[in-house]
């Protein structure tokens, strides 16, 4: 049952009212009636009024002044009030508007459209509280989930959970989009992750994501605001309406190991550039590029002279803390774009894409002299031999380094401290 409250001064109109109820609703409505806004006020606030019929003109505190006091409290602001007036002047209509009336009716009224019109605010007061319900509902769903959840529309975020505002250090979605606006900004900008800079102007950036999701999984780097510190998510997106539910799982402790796991993998743990295996993967990267594009790149040999004594007469220590210092010299006299690798105990290749033989031995020659003068823990002077060889269309990375191994032989035999070229 629902509890109308009728407030008029004159005490027909009330009896009127009440009758109509009476007769026509008695099994829905519950009338009960005050003959002043004062009165109305009182009841306010000792009874659960669901909708209020309420006078306009009344002596002492008239209906607007009623409505206002009505709708500034914090318990029964959300009452529904349909105003009763017998004026039809569309002043009096737009001033009940304006005071925060859901609905006016002209006296006399239409019995028939009273009833209509008392069970639509009802039901709208009950379809608002279904839908703050099922709100509700579905923030706790959320905010149950240790992810990432976000809801937006592809330019700014509709809804979020609480992991979100304890990750952003917000209280609110209304603090998260005012400092915020859109997750999608704090992407940081990282090879192998998604972010913005992957984006055109004229996409959303969630439509990106779904064209990626397809056939990969993605990952997110977004910077942890409390602790300053980077953290690695699992990204997930569908359609959601016709916004767009976006869901973020911190892996990045399993990120970090993967990487760890990735980088033992592909670089020696000595000297930390790639290993045999990596450069091998990268080898293959580069034929395939030079077949495609037609074009040549350069492998050179080095090998590190009578490095066995240095070993027995030094110690393996002595002999790490050269290999260590050689590594970084050549590092600093390379390219950037250069593939730089251990190839094994005191061997090691440097690739050089998109360059000629001439131009390849001028460079070995120079690693050379470099090392030359360089000076090393406790055995001072150190020398190497370098073997320089040219990609050749239909080689392999066997015929490469065969041919690159057989100049290398040949500069050890002829005295080493030297660079030679098989073509």
């Amino acid at each position: 049952m629902k509890k109308i409250l009728c407030v008029d001064d004159v005490e027909t109109n009330l009896f009127t009212l009440e009758a109509l109820f009476e007769v026509h609703h008695s099994d829905k409505y519950v009338v009960v009636t005050a003959m002043s806004g004062k009165e109305a006020l009182e009841i306010l606030l000792s009874q659960k009024i669901d909708l209020i019929l309420l006078d306009v003109m009344m002596p002492e505190l008239d209906g607007y002044e009623t409505a206002k006091l009505i709708l500034s409290n914090k318990k029964t602001r959300d009452i529904p009030i349909i105003f009763l007036t017998a004026k039809k002047h569309q002043d009096t209509i737009s001033r009940c508007y304006e005071v925060g009336g859901v609905d006016y009716l002209s006296k006399p009224y239409n019995e028939q459209e009273l009833f209509v019109r008392t069970k639509f605010h009802l039901d709208m007061v009950e379809n608002k509280r279904v839908l703050e319900v099922e709100k509700k509902f579905t923030q706790d769903i959320l905010d149950m989930q240790d992810n990432l959840v976000v809801i937006s529309d592809g330019s700014k975020v509709v809804k979020i959970n609480r992991a979100v505002t304890k990750l952003f250090d917000v209280k609110s979605i209304d603090e998260f989009i005012a400092n915020y606006e859109c997750i999608c900004h704090y992407f940081v900008q990282e090879d192998g992750y998604f972010h913005l800079g992957l984006v055109k102007d004229d996409e959303l950036w969630t439509d990106v994501l779904l064209k990626q999701l397809k056939s990969k999984d993605v990952l997110v780097l977004i910077n942890d605001v409390q602790n300053s510190q980077l953290n690695s998510f699992d990204i997930k997106a569908k359609v959601f309406g016709k916004d767009f539910l976006v869901t973020l799982t911190n892996i990045t402790s399993f990120d970090a190991e993967s990487k760890n796991n990735e980088h033992e993998a592909s670089y020696d743990s000595l000297t930390n550039i790639y290993n045999r295996t990596k450069l091998n993967d990268l080898f293959s990267q580069e034929i395939i590029k030079a077949q495609a594009n037609k074009n040549t790149f350069a492998l050179i040999m080095i090998d590190i002279d009578y490095f066995k004594a240095v070993n027995d007469n030094y110690g393996h220590l002595t002999g790490d803390a050269v290999l260590i210092q050689m590594t970084n010299l050549i590092k600093k006299n390379i390219r950037d774009s250069d593939i730089f690798a251990r190839w094994g105990g005191e061997e090691f290749v440097v690739l050089l894409p998109h360059i000629d033989l001439k131009k390849s031995e001028k460079i070995a020659n120079h690693l050379r002299t470099k090392i030359e003068a360089d000076k090393f823990p406790k055995i001072s002077n150190l020398t190497c031999s370098f073997g320089v060889t040219l990609y050749k269309a239909g080689d392999n990375i066997d015929t490469i380094i065969k041919r690159a191994d057989s100049a290398l032989y040949n500069a050890k035999n002829l005295g080493r401290n030297r660079v030679c070229i098989v073509s």
